[in-house]
């Protein structure tokens, strides 16, 4: 990455039995008029994180898993996942792991990866994905490129994040020439937004973004992003 990067219930409804002598059938207490609950897609991981990773966790109760020499905390080294990370674009993170820190020696701050989740935000979840994915890719072309990128953001994919609906997006950045040592040809960021609801039963998501280099040398293998993307889940789950 570039030098001078600143710091910036499933609740189901009530169920009654009603039974008579010739059979039971299964009811709610919801009114006939009530909307149709959002069915998820399909989960992206294929089985649980490799053993040795390491927990991820946020106040929300989602969590994701990093290979051991990652590190967890803000990458500008506050101990510990509840510290904060502004990604600039009015985003920012909890839960955050970075991974290679300092790989550019020319930089005041450089990393292969970086990932976080947000606190909860109101709105719908796939409003979320497709903001998030906007912010950052301005940030992409603003903050972590010399010289801007072309970055196009997708139509976000209906996912399911331990059975709940989400929403993916995986954004590629096109990294204008000239680039510097520490700049690669393609920055790649996904975003998640996850459905939950506010206190008040309004519509909300929680969001887990991450960064990362590509088509370089050195940069992580896709097969390990894609596994860290794909390990989103609640923490009672595997």
């Amino acid at each position: 990455m570039p030098q001078g990067f600143a710091r910036v219930a499933v609740a189901g409804a009530a169920v009654s039995l009603t039974c008579t002598l010739a059979a039971c059938s299964l009811g709610t207490d919801e009114p006939d008029d009530a909307p149709a609950r959002e069915e998820p897609g399909p989960t992206l991981a294929e089985g649980p994180p490799p053993a040795d990773w390491q927990d991820v966790p946020s106040a929300t109760g989602l969590v994701y898993s990093v290979p051991p020499d990652w590190d967890v905390g803000d990458p500008w080294g506050e101990p510990g996942p509840d510290a904060s990370s502004d990604w600039g674009s009015g985003f920012v993170t909890t839960a955050n792991a970075i991974a290679e820190r300092g790989y550019c020696p020319t930089a005041g701050l450089s990393f292969r990866l970086l990932s976080g989740i947000t606190e909860t935000l109101p709105g719908d979840a796939r409003d979320q994905a497709v903001s998030a994915s906007r912010a950052m890719a301005d940030s992409i072309d603003r903050r972590f490129t010399e010289h801007g990128a072309d970055t196009a953001v997708p139509e976000p994919t209906k996912i399911g994040v331990s059975g709940v609906p989400a929403w993916h997006v995986s954004v590629r950045g096109q990294v204008r020439p000239p680039r510097n040592e520490c700049t690669p040809p393609v920055i790649r960021v996904d975003t998640i937004a996850v459905s939950t609801r506010t206190p008040a039963g309004d519509p909300a998501s929680v969001v887990f973004v991450l960064m990362t280099d590509e088509d370089e040398p050195g940069t992580l293998d896709t097969s390990t992003v894609d596994a860290v993307v794909a390990s989103l889940r609640y923490e009672n789950t595997v």
